[in-house]
């Protein structure tokens, strides 16, 4: 996962100069990681607060999951 956090990273942090280039705008990159089992970075509670989100792990965690179990009915009952 921190691998992943890093790449995502890196990615919006390219995104974020970008914006502030083109239209001269204050950013911030706070990221939200959360796998397609649940898993999630150390840092996700802190990010979440930073971020001014009401949203708990748990409720990430469980919509990942409910996400996942329906893309998987969907391929195996296309068969």
């Amino acid at each position: 996962m921190d691998e992943k956090e890093q790449e995502k990273m890196d990615r919006h942090q390219y995104l974020a100069k970008e914006l502030r280039r083109l239209w001269k705008v204050e950013t911030k990159v706070i990221l939200i990681v959360v796998g397609a089992l649940g898993t999630v970075t150390k840092s996700l509670e802190k990010n979440l607060k930073k971020a001014g989100s009401n949203a708990t792990v748990e409720l990430l965690q469980k919509a990942a999951l409910l996400e996942t179990s329906q893309r998987l009915r969907r391929v195996l009952d296309s068969d």
